[in-house]
């Protein structure tokens, strides 16, 4: 995946923008944030000379309680000022990064084409960008947070420079001999960070997805039903040791600037003594002209270490916006919003699909998965695709839904190519029920119809139900329709075997009624008697459609016009039932065997078997 790059200041502006625009009292409180604790810090700093100047002038207690008192009152207001600006401006930036930018991850997630979904490359770029919005000081508020914070004690340099200057310039030069020796070694042990953090991220990204799964429940079957908690909780402990030797490793870097730090300020405090001293000796300067330069010195150390440190936290943070804001702006390969329209005739038609030398693998220079297929789907045609696993059969699917490119030859469909087609258009000609299904947890007419219940067609939503074989189901619930699926949002939920969520599936197929329909492994999870009124029910809901029905099971074919034999990624067999048997290839010898594995075993049947007659 090429790299893009994106400037500090760039950054910068992203982040500012959204998180002015969602909360406008950030705006304000951003600036308030800077003035207030400038004026703050002037105030405090005045406090121990102004007491100086009482004392040194012989003043009464009551010019003490004015002077001193007036003074620490305005401190405190300005104190006040300050931590209600902090407080505002920081709830804007963990409510920003919650609402705005994690929001933005997930829809960039859920709309990004699907071959950039699935890629190996995206996904580890995801989770660079997830660990950047992971946290109140990972990146992206990271930034946000240190940004004023960078830019006060940048103005309190300048500003408590000058004043510094004007004493005795040695101590400014010593000052910012400091800083350059503390930005260095910041800079060295930072190197390393920067050097190991996809280390660093793969780390916590296999920990977190282990701790995670620790408490799945359905992980946790297997388990404890093959006594894997030991095992599991090493492996995990291992993971969680490696991020503890990283620590350790990263920890010994930033020993140096730690030291250097120590070092420096007691060179700071031990230089600035001595000259202010010997000017308050010399009589250059009054006790409380001492007292007042002596804290401007330690307050300037003091902003300038935190300068440097805010710097150096913001260009760590900076490459962690870089990869949210690489995964924001990755660019889709199909077409969105600018293809061609689907418009209502051709969704009631049904569709004639066309494969034109079509071959394809998943990685460039990875194994071909399917070869040089060319095939036409005449519009109506019942489609039966078979083959053991690994054939490519689902690949052809992905390719069929608008997932995928060819890498080379095209497909058509209405003698338009797919890459034509606007593909949320595209969608809607197409309706599926994948092999590796898991409900979400959300209502079931959410699930069926893909709306919100307002925005459902409820008696289109039953006949769905009914028609999928769960209608009975349904209704006997106490929140019938509206039951959530697990309880994962509710804590009544339901939670569906796999025969039910099977015909889940089925019922928001046959909801969406799409011309182009195509099922794969539909029936695996159900028992003959399901299977068997499954069958009835997909003869009856392809009428007036095109369809492809994918099966290990030859038997289940029948009602099918045509066969499609896959194997190594070619069709080398096609025909009705009868006649792929009468030819007795490939096909014949196959039904044969998964004949007599009915015949011989239970009347159930096993899928595992259906699928091991593949490899015979």
């Amino acid at each position: 995946m090429k790299r893009k790059k994106y400037s500090l200041m760039s950054n910068i502006c992203f982040l500012l923008r959204e998180v002015f625009r969602e909360h406008k009292g950030a705006f304000l409180s951003f600036p308030a944030m800077i003035v207030v604790f400038l004026i703050q810090n002037i105030i405090l700093v005045m406090i121990p000379s102004r007491a100086v100047y009482v004392i040194e002038n012989r003043l009464t207690a009551a010019d003490f309680v004015i002077q001193v008192g007036s003074i620490i009152l305005l401190y405190t207001v300005f104190r006040d000022l300050l931590i209600l600006a902090e407080k505002r401006y920081s709830n804007a930036a963990t409510m920003a990064r919650c609402y705005t930018f994690i929001v933005k991850l997930l829809e960039k997630s859920l709309m990004t084409d699907y071959c950039n979904r699935e890629s190996n490359a995206f996904q580890k770029q995801n989770g660079l960008g997830v660990h950047a919005i992971a946290g109140n000081t990972q990146g992206v508020e990271r930034v946000i947070q240190e940004l004023p914070v960078a830019i006060r004690n940048f103005l309190g340099l300048l500003l408590f420079g000058g004043a510094i200057a004007a004493v005795d310039i040695r101590i400014l030069f010593v000052l910012f001999f400091m800083l350059v020796c503390n930005v260095l070694a910041n800079r060295y042990a930072r190197n390393y960070l920067e050097a190991h953090r996809e280390e660093d991220t793969e780390l916590w990204r296999k920990s977190d997805m282990l701790r995670r799964r620790s408490a799945d429940v359905v992980c946790g079957k297997d388990i404890r039903m093959y006594q894997m908690e030991k095992w599991f909780g090493r492996m995990l402990q291992s993971w969680l040791d490696c991020g503890v030797k990283w620590q350790k490793r990263l920890e010994k870097r930033f020993y140096l600037p730690t030291m250097s730090d120590t070092v420096f300020l007691a060179l700071r405090d031990g230089l600035a003594y001595v000259l202010l001293i010997h000017k308050a000796l010399q009589g250059s300067i009054s006790l409380a002209e001492f007292t007042l330069f002596l804290g401007v010195t330690a307050s300037f150390s003091d902003w300038m270490f935190a300068f440097v440190e805010s710097v150096m936290n913001i260009q760590k943070a900076n490459q962690e916006v870089c990869d949210y804001r690489e995964v924001l702006d990755k660019e889709d390969s199909f077409r969105h919003g600018d293809g061609i329209k689907v418009p209502p005739e051709v969704l009631a038609e049904p569709p004639e699909i066309e494969l034109r030398d079509v071959s394809f693998r998943y990685e460039e220079e990875g194994e071909e998965i399917l070869s040089h297929i060319s095939l036409t789907i005449r519009a109506g045609e019942k489609i039966a695709l078979v083959g053991g696993n690994g054939e490519g059969k689902t690949t052809l699917v992905k390719l069929l839904c608008g997932f995928y490119h060819p890498v080379s030859g095209e497909i058509l469909v209405n003698g338009i190519n797919i890459e034509e087609y606007d593909i949320e258009e595209y969608f809607r000609l197409v309706g599926v029920v994948f092999q590796d299904v898991e409900a979400l947890p959300f209502r079931i007419v959410n699930l069926v119809s893909g709306k919100e219940k307002r925005e459902t067609d409820m008696p289109r939503f039953w006949q769905a139900v009914e028609r999928a074989g769960l209608k009975e189901k349904i209704v006997s619930l106490v929140k019938k329709e509206d039951t959530y699926i697990t309880n994962l949002l509710d804590e009544d939920g339901l939670r569906l075997s796999g025969g039910e969520t099977q015909k889940l599936m089925l019922a928001r197929c046959i909801y969406k009624n799409a011309p182009f329909l195509i099922l794969d492994e539909p029936t695996s999870a159900l028992d003959p008697l399901a299977e068997s009124a499954m069958y009835g029910e997909y003869d009856r809901m392809t009428e007036n459609k095109t369809s492809i029905f994918i099966s290990h099971r030859l038997a289940s074919t029948r009602f099918c016009d045509r066969i499609l034999f896959l194997e190594h990624g070619r069709i080398i067999e096609e025909g009705t039932h009868e006649q792929l048997l009468r030819d007795g290839g490939r096909y014949a010898w196959i039904y044969e065997i998964q004949s007599h594995y009915y015949t011989e075993h239970d009347r159930e049947g096993n899928r595992q078997g259906m699928e091991a007659s593949y490899e015979s």
